[in-house]
């Protein structure tokens, strides 16, 4: 179930622990890889990710070195915000683009590759859990992560309806270790980066060829409380 050696997975940011260990993770199952920024990858690539040509122009260069794009995993961070008292629209503004335009991008650049090489996929995007709960100064994260994971729904229904054989999900992490926090509760355990990525190892893997839509948390048990 998780044998990906006759696959080719894009990671849309190496230099995360979350994107190291999801490489590190595609790569035991057999996956080749090409990942944006400097990374464990077979091909990594300069991407401006407020661009969409720019993407375009890392997923073509994937699929004509590589031969093919089926996985395409997007991290995305979160950082924390003033009291609603102190904050300034800029701010807000400016955290939504910087969360929400590279995911978006690399979503829907990435589906247009998958279709154009016709074997189907997997877009599996890594959001803060502040997607589905909010969390006190983190009103910008908490907005632009929910509206990342209504994205990939929509997408999910928009290739279902399409019949393209690509499906999207999430996997939504709490606090992880190693990476810059939101103001989580403190009682909230930090989980390994490796563990976000054996989710998404597995949202890459055949044995979820019929999900899509779906949100998986690794989260410390923070959408619980």
């Amino acid at each position: 179930m998780t044998d990906l050696s006759n696959k080719v997975a894009f990671v849309a940011g190496a230099r995360s622990s979350i994107g190291r260990a999801c490489i590190s993770a595609l790569r035991s199952a057999g996956a080749q890889i090409c990942a944006v920024g400097a990374g464990d990858a077979d091909r990594n690539l300069d991407v401006d990710v407020y661009d969409a040509e720019s993407w375009d122009e890392a997923f073509d260069t994937c699929v004509k070195t590589l031969g093919r794009l089926d996985v395409l995993v997007i991290p995305t961070a979160g950082k924390s915000s003033p009291p609603i008292e102190d904050a300034a629209l800029a701010g807000f503004v400016s955290t939504h683009r910087a969360m929400v335009v590279p995911a978006f991008l690399a979503q829907n650049r990435g589906i247009v590759a998958m279709r154009k090489a016709g074997n189907g996929g997997a877009v599996v995007h890594v959001i803060p859990a502040a997607a589905r709960a909010g969390l006190e100064g983190a009103v910008a994260a908490c907005t632009a992560s929910a509206g990342i994971l209504f994205s990939s729904k929509s997408a999910s229904l928009e290739c279902a309806k399409e019949k393209d054989g690509i499906v999207v999900n999430a996997v939504l992490v709490g606090p992880v270790a190693g990476e810059p926090q939101l103001p989580y509760p403190k009682d909230v355990a930090a989980v390994p980066p490796q563990a976000v990525a054996d989710a998404v190892l597995f949202y890459a893997t055949d044995g979820a060829v019929y999900m899509s839509g779906m949100d998986l948390p690794v989260d410390g048990g923070f959408l619980a409380g």
